[in-house]
């Protein structure tokens, strides 16, 4: 069943456990998700940006209904559609139009008057019935089409975070503790979490917070992490690399062969995502 995502973030801050936002672009994905989430009696947010839908010669309106269609079939999951790193107003407002019901609005390049007005916009034009994500402070490394192989963290600042979410009206916001975020062709490094300053963010602010760049985070930082206030974690590379294995792994069989391995690859490892988390049995 289809939710706005902030229903789901708003009873997994209550139930203090934390949702995986999976990026996808494909059937495969999409299906990988529900099949995972239906295993788990879990929620999920499926989610993609338009560097991951680009390539895929795919817009937003087709990976929407595609997800709705596909939802059909497991109509216990509950599940959440969203636009991952929007780099512009346009790119959001373009989601929007084409059905996606929450977005992500990526301004941690702008000044932060610049970010806080944008974003303050695009929650107006969203609406109390659709969800608006953004960014406080910069997340390290490549992501939605951004320059690649630098990391350039900014970490957020509790009273910056407080005054954006004052003016802005935003339901969730993605904060820098010292998460980066990697993709193929780029080393991932493995971040040291200031737990301090995200215990900080939290008391600043009464909306659920979005951890990036989750990919190869240890586990136990994930707990802690959801412990302190996260309910929202974004994973791509991880689910990536396992995905292309084992491509390569079955290369030489059919197409169909192929990627209904990989489906059921991605659907393995969404699953432990899933219970790293703490939302299994959740839905």
């Amino acid at each position: 069943m289809e939710y706005v995502m902030a229903e789901l973030l708003l009873k997994a801050r209550d139930g203090k456990y934390a949702i995986p936002a999976i990026c996808v672009s494909n059937m495969e994905s999409v299906l990988a998700c529900f099949i995972a989430a239906d295993r788990a009696d879990s929620p999920i947010i499926i989610q993609s940006a338009y560097s991951e839908m680009e390539p895929q010669m795919i817009g937003c309106r087709e990976l929407a209904g595609m997800i709705r269609v596909l939802g059909e079939k497991y109509p216990k999951v509950p599940y959440a559609i969203h636009l991952d790193h929007g780099m512009s107003e346009r790119e959001c407002m373009d989601a929007l139009d084409g059905t996606f019901p929450s977005v992500m609005f990526d301004g941690s390049s702008l000044l932060f008057e610049e970010n806080m007005e944008i974003t303050k916009r695009l929650k107006k034009a969203a609406g109390e019935k659709r969800t608006v994500e953004a960014e406080v402070g910069k997340v390290g490394g490549e992501e939605g089409g951004s320059p690649g192989g630098e990391y350039h963290i900014v970490k957020s600042d509790p009273a910056q975070l407080e005054t954006f979410v004052r003016n802005t009206g935003v339901d969730a916001i993605a904060v820098s503790i010292g998460n980066i975020h990697g993709c193929h062709g780029v080393e991932k490094q493995i971040p040291e979490l200031d737990f301090g300053l995200l215990e900080r963010l939290r008391d600043a602010c009464d909306i659920p917070l979005v951890l990036h760049g989750a990919s190869g985070i240890p586990d136990g930082d994930i707990h802690t992490a959801v412990s302190l206030g996260i309910c929202k974690i974004n994973y791509y590379t991880q689910l990536y690399n396992v995905y292309m294995e084992c491509v390569k792994q079955y290369s030489d069989c059919t197409m169909e062969e192929c990627m209904g391995n990989a489906t059921k690859v991605l659907a393995d490892e969404i699953e432990k995502l899933i219970r790293v988390c703490g939302s299994a049995d959740k839905a």
